[in-house]
């Protein structure tokens, strides 16, 4: 593990501080575990964006009349 210098503003810190000493770990656990569920989430809505764009290029959508059919079997009027 490689050691890293970031600035954290003082409200923050006090935040990481309270939590680590609430859940019973250190600073460095919480900030990694922000880190690491920040960086997973972001990795996955790139992924979700990239392969939706690959579905509109393939012609994978549905179209106005099949959005509004299903809408219309769940009883909701689509605009």
């Amino acid at each position: 593990m490689k050691a890293t210098t970031i600035r954290i503003d003082d409200d923050m810190l006090g935040r990481i501080d309270c939590l680590a000493n609430t859940l019973s770990r250190s600073r460095s656990w919480v900030i990694n575990q922000a880190i690491e569920r920040f960086i997973s989430y972001e990795e996955w809505f790139v992924q979700e964006v990239k392969d939706g764009l690959e579905e509109i290029e393939q012609g994978k959508i549905a179209t106005d009349d099949e959005v509004a059919a299903r809408f219309e079997k769940w009883g909701v009027e689509a605009c």
